[in-house]
């Protein structure tokens, strides 16, 4: 095996368990279907997590095949990356749902935590693309998304508004997908070599 196979089994455990909780939270939540209190904002982010955990794995197991430059450097932000993914997904969802659940009271309180592990896991996607050399790669529209996430995380951080918390975790999800959609122009991301 090479030591790009062991990263990617390694990355590969650490982004299944995260998926792994996130689809167990909302497993749990629709056996409480009738007792939970429902909130628009957490099922958006946790769209958003689940569709960020699918295009990390993604690039990671099939778009660094072919990359030479590994250290410990870019290991690290790249097992971090993976780690601050993981951890959205538990503070989405704690490991013992209580009965009733009640979503945006649970959001709102661990708000700080989300889009605080938010803003680093941002901060560490630049700084990785910054390592990797891929700033020319991606160029404004990059920089546009990255930014917006980075004003709509400390929004959503100084935020006690539903509605509020609402409209930027719709914004997340509709940029992530739009983001993933205008990426799919360039098909060598998308397919192994």
């Amino acid at each position: 095996m090479s030591s790009f196979e062991f990263l990617s089994v390694f990355i590969s455990v650490v982004v299944g368990l995260g998926m792994a909780h996130l689809l167990t939270g909302v497993g749990r939540l629709i056996h409480q279907a009738g007792a939970a209190r429902l909130s628009a904002a957490h099922l958006f982010w946790t769209a958003y997590v689940f569709c960020f955990m699918v295009v990390y794995w993604w690039t990671v197991v099939f778009g660094y095949v072919e990359w030479q430059n590994w250290n410990i450097i870019i290991f690290l932000f790249v097992l971090a990356y993976g780690v601050l993914i993981f951890l959205l997904a538990v503070v989405l969802y704690p490991t013992h749902l209580p009965e009733p659940w009640d979503m945006q009271a649970h959001f709102l309180r661990m708000r700080r935590w989300f889009f605080g592990i938010l803003i680093l896991l941002i901060l560490t996607e630049l700084t990785d693309t910054g390592l990797k050399s891929h700033f020319d790669d991606f160029s404004v529209p990059y920089f546009l998304v990255t930014g917006s996430w980075v004003g709509v995380a400390v929004v959503g951080w100084i935020s006690t508004s539903p509605r509020t918390q609402n409209v930027i975790a719709g914004y997340g999800l509709i940029s992530l997908v739009s983001w993933v959609g205008y990426q799919l122009r360039d098909l060598e991301w998308m397919i192994s070599r």
